[in-house]
């Protein structure tokens, strides 16, 4: 596995290093939703699964944690039955946003999910 993470894919092109363009690549080769499925972030480990070990936490439970950790964080000054609109800024392959979405249903609030990168978008949609 250490060869394979220290060999580019591809060579580095000078002027294409837009955070747009580098996420189209690692997009079309796949890279990102090998090693991170749909949710391009990382986890959630309480004090004592960090304690116990972080490998012991199943990585995709973690990420789910996390996006419920995240969603608590930003409605705790408010009633959180109330939220209307959520903008997920930076949504990758659209992971967060769907549960999101299947979380707080379309009667409850808009979700709405933004990118830089078109490839993702597109595989979003195919997701």
């Amino acid at each position: 596995a250490k060869k394979i993470l220290d060999t580019p894919s591809r060579e580095y092109v000078a002027g294409a290093d837009t955070v747009g363009n580098e996420y189209d690549a690692w997009t079309e080769e796949g890279v990102l939703e090998y090693y991170w499925g749909e949710h391009i972030h990382l986890g959630y480990y309480t004090d004592e699964e960090r304690a116990a070990g972080y490998k012991k936490k199943d990585f995709k439970e973690a990420k789910f944690d996390f996006v419920d950790e995240m969603y608590k964080w930003g409605t705790q000054a408010i009633d959180s039955s109330k939220v209307k609109k959520v903008l997920d800024v930076g949504c990758g392959f659209g992971g967060t946003s769907r549960y999101l979405a299947k979380k707080l249903l379309p009667e409850h609030a808009d979700v709405t999910a933004i990118t830089l990168s078109p490839k993702q978008v597109e595989r979003a949609t195919q997701l």
